[in-house]
């Protein structure tokens, strides 16, 4: 820098204080400059074909003049990069220093005019675009295109490109329907989600179950061994596999998809044009925003016409806003639906303000598919709903989150929960999610919610534009070590879930630490000292870490815990001093087979606790104390019956004598949401009135009980349609002398019933025990599995119309001849009939139409 003159140094020095790091350090904006650069020219070449078939005039002169910009506009950019690159090969100091800094920040500074010079020739070239009228003509639409080059032979690949939120998931939603009603001959069909960090055993999984691997039968296997027996299966077939969501290259071959010179079929989705050309896609696809009309009238269904009509300058003004959302259906979605709930002329101008400023400040990539869909997080009713729509972007990406289970983390965080009554709490979170939902920003699934990519996305970018970003988030990008100790200092919500970290033997210094989510990581071992600077801590999952035994000492001085999730670990005994934690509002003992020892009164020390889960818990039934039971079922019931708040329990019971023991407290007959009935030896009947009264019960199960030969109400007062109205999931599994189940008409809410391994069960609702035929059994059934049933002939009487009905799963019925369906059943519902090819040649229908009907629904099972 010797030879420039001292003010032009003094303006550089107080530039660099004032002006981005990012002028000298421009390889990122190098970067971004060319993709938006390749944006542009897309455009350029779309509006002119577009502006040549609709025969526009009276914007041809303004085009014309956007046009040649573009032109000028590439030749001046085509000379910066290479001048750019040039200089970035001048470095000093190995690479740390550039030779001349002052040059470089020149170049950057020319390199950001730049970009903003293209994002607002883009803007304006979209607005243009959005102007002229869709030409009628005989261009193909994407879904077209993609099912005319799956019937042409030499393209076995074909990429579907466009930034989030454009609809790339609809289109092959639209290309898996069409493929599956169609006349092209493929043997499957097999939809797969990628995501940002492609696990391949995941992947392998879900081909596995797509091509109808029962999953039973195949855990056991090693990765190699399943790829191979893949390979084994899909090369003898012609297959069709759609790869949703791809960021990063996949080794389709390691998982066992062969090469496809059979005619089968690889579509994918992905957002980067450069991405899709390294895999070498023989037809590449960019989806673009939608038309006008079509983006208008998406607009105008999420706002509804209540709004739109409450004054008449409020449609010129959505239209307006519309415009702004560049044809991204995610973003017309999100912004509409915020606006559903803008009454007046002011909150739309403000609106429109907003937008236009939001627009204006993040042009660039990474932050353009964010920008738009901020708008309906910015337009949630609360801090408190905006905080726990945050906490959904902790789970790993395409993560299906409980419903229960989250408003648990909530409660533990604080978010919701100060009642005195805590029931409130459970409803109140059940009412943000579904604020969450109808504002679009979380999807849902039933019993689960989702979150799509972009919508996480934005809410982990919300929190890195704070002055103190409070997450630190690496769920599910296969870390093997945690990340460095200092990364943990200045945050207060940190998720590791879905990793492979072994070890945590490092203490961190994280004093402000609030949530530490561990779970499904393959832990080994935490070291006593690894919590000791973590005394804010209120929520922490260590959930589906099998190898866990024995709980560190660092934990029994968390004293501000709130969540303890422990489920899934392979602890053996609950140490006395838990009963420290004084203000643990949920407790997670699950699926924990190896605890045998809960000492007496450390749950009923718990005095906050308002969700308690033990089912699958060794001792979930009996309190002990050294090892030894000393209590009984009795013990843990008044224990239960102690804890004032609580309002939710799961718990599995081991006899006869300790449902009737439970069955008398308060507490168990209106807190119990799950409830698993197992191993009740030498008792050959459940009086299922002892259940009537469980107004919360949401799921049961009965396992392993050997003996059992019937279930009976012997209370006749009970017997109506509703006793059981709260009841959604039902599983029977190897009850072998059970013979049927006809209580259930009296539960007619029911979405899933699984029967199981009981040999002797002939029908499922008995005919001569069900009294007159009740066509609204089953009625919202959605899933239905039957597993080793030998005998069994009937699952109802009667073809029933099951409006819910997604999907039948038999498996080693021998005997069941007929589904409880005809041609009318599960109408306008596609639904999927999963079993062996045999069994299914030897159904029988009520008539050729139920046959036809649902021959497309059956999916072969594989060993």
């Amino acid at each position: 820098m010797d030879n420039i003159p001292i003010g032009e140094l003094l303006t550089f020095l107080w530039n660099v204080i004032k002006e981005p790091v990012a002028y000298i350090d421009y390889e990122q904006n190098l970067r971004t400059l060319e993709t938006k650069m390749h944006e542009l020219l897309h455009l350029k070449d779309d509006l002119t074909e577009n502006m040549q078939m609709a025969e526009v005039r009276g914007m041809r002169s303004q085009v014309t003049g956007w046009t040649s910009r573009v032109g000028r506009m590439k030749t001046e950019i085509d000379e910066l990069m290479d001048q750019a690159t040039q200089e970035m090969q001048k470095n000093c100091f190995g690479s740390c220093c550039p030779k001349n800094c002052w040059s470089r920040y020149k170049i950057g500074k020319k390199i950001d005019e730049k970009l903003k010079a293209v994002c607002d020739h883009i803007y304006k070239g979209e607005k243009y675009l959005s102007s002229v009228p869709s030409p009628v003509s005989s261009v193909p639409s994407p879904v077209e295109t993609v099912m005319r080059c799956l019937c042409e032979s030499e393209k076995s690949t074909i990429g579907i490109y466009g930034p989030g939120g454009v609809g790339k998931t609809a289109l092959l939603t639209q290309v898996s329907n069409n493929l599956l009603s169609s006349q092209l001959q493929f043997d499957f069909v097999i939809w797969v989600v990628a995501s940002q960090d492609p696990d391949s055993e995941r992947i392998q999984g879900d081909i596995g179950k797509e091509i109808g691997f029962l999953e039973d039968r195949w855990k056991g296997k090693s990765f190699q061994q399943k790829a191979r027996e893949v390979s084994s299966v899909l090369s003898q077939k012609k297959f069709v596999l759609l790869l949703d969501d791809l960021c990063t290259l996949v080794d389709l071959a390691e998982i066992g998809v062969p090469s496809r010179e059979n005619g089968s079929k690889l579509v994918f989705t992905i957002r980067s044009e450069e991405l899709c050309n390294s895999i070498a896609a023989e037809e590449k696809i960019r989806v673009r925003g939608l038309a006008w009309g079509k983006a208008w009238k998406l607009f105008q269904e999420k706002v509804g016409e209540d709004t739109l009509n409450i004054h008449p300058e409020i449609p010129r003004l959505a239209e307006t806003i519309a415009k702004m959302c560049n044809g991204l259906p995610l973003a017309l979605i999100t912004v509409g639906r915020a606006m559903a709930f803008r009454k007046t002329l002011s909150e739309w101008n403000h609106s429109i303000e907003a937008l236009s400023r939001a627009t204006a400040e993040f042009p660039l990539t990474p932050y353009q598919d964010c920008v738009l869909v901020k708008f309906g997080y910015d337009s949630l009713p609360s801090d408190k709903v905006r905080s726990c729509f945050l906490y959904c972007a902790l789970f790993p990406e395409g993560f299906c989150i409980n419903k229960s289970n989250l408003i648990d983390y909530w409660i533990g965080e604080g978010f919701v929960g100060a009642y005195s009554d805590a029931c409130d709490a459970r409803m109140e979170g059940h009412d943000i999610i579904d604020i969450l939902a109808q504002a679009c920003l979380l999807e849902d699934e039933g019993r689960d919610v989702k979150m799509h990519r972009v919508i996480r996305e934005m809410a982990l970018w919300v929190d890195s534009r704070r002055e103190k970003p409070a997450y630190l988030v690496k769920a599910g990008t296969q870390l093997s070590d945690a990340p460095e100790v200092g990364k943990w200092e200045v945050v207060r919500k940190v998720s590791l879930m879905a990793n492979n970290i072994h070890n945590l033997s490092k203490p961190v210094r994280c004093n402000d630490l609030v949530t530490l989510l561990l779970s499904r990581n393959n832990l080994k071992m935490i070291s006593d000292t690894f919590f000791q600077s973590m005394a804010s801590l209120k929520v922490l999952d260590l959930s589906e870490n099998r190898e866990i035994t024995e709980l560190p000492s660092g934990i029994l001085k968390l004293v501000s815990l709130q969540y303890l999730n422990l489920s899934g670990t392979g602890i053996r005994q609950l140490p006395v001093q838990l009963k420290n934690l004084v203000k643990l509002k949920c407790l997670n003992l699950e699926h924990t087979y190896e605890l045998r020892t809960i000492p007496m009164q450390v749950i009923s020390n718990f005095s906050s606790l308002t969700v308690l889960r033990m089912a699958h818990c060794a001792s979930s039934d009996r309190a002990v104390g050294d090892g030894v039971q000393t209590g009984g079922p009795g013990s843990l019931a008044r224990d239960l019956q102690c804890l004032e708040h609580l309002n939710l329990l799961t718990i599995t019971i081991r006899s006869l004598y300790s449902l009737q023991t439970f069955a008398s407290f308060d507490k168990f007959q209106t807190d119990t949401q799950e409830l698993s009935l197992q191993q009740f030896h030498h008792a050959r009947s459940i009086d299922m009135s002892l259940l009537e009264g469980m107004n919360s019960l949401d799921d049961l199960e009965i396992i392993d009980c050997i003996d059992l030969k019937d279930l009976s109400i012997s209370n006749s007062s009970i017997m109506s349609e509703t006793s059981f109205h709260s009841l959604r999931r039902v599983s029977i599994v190897n009850c072998s002398a059970l013979e049927g189940l006809t209580w259930l008409t009296l539960a007619p809410n029911i979405r899933f019933l699984k029967i199981s391994r009981c040999s002797k069960m002939e029908e499922i609702i008995r005919q001569e025990k069900s009294g007159q035929r009740n066509l609204k059994v089953f009625e919202k059934l959605e899933r239905l599995q039957l597993v080793s049933l030998p005998n069994l002939k009937v699952i109802y009487p009667d073809a029933l119309p099951f409006p819910y009905l997604k999907e039948i799963f038999v498996d080693d019925c021998p005997n069941l001849r007929k589904l409880p369906l005809n041609s009318n059943s599960a109408k306008e519902h596609r639904i999927v009939i999963q079993g062996w090819e045999d069994w299914w040649g030897r159904l029988e229908w009520e008539d050729k139409a139920a046959q036809q009907t649902f021959l497309p629904s059956f999916k072969g099972c594989l060993q």
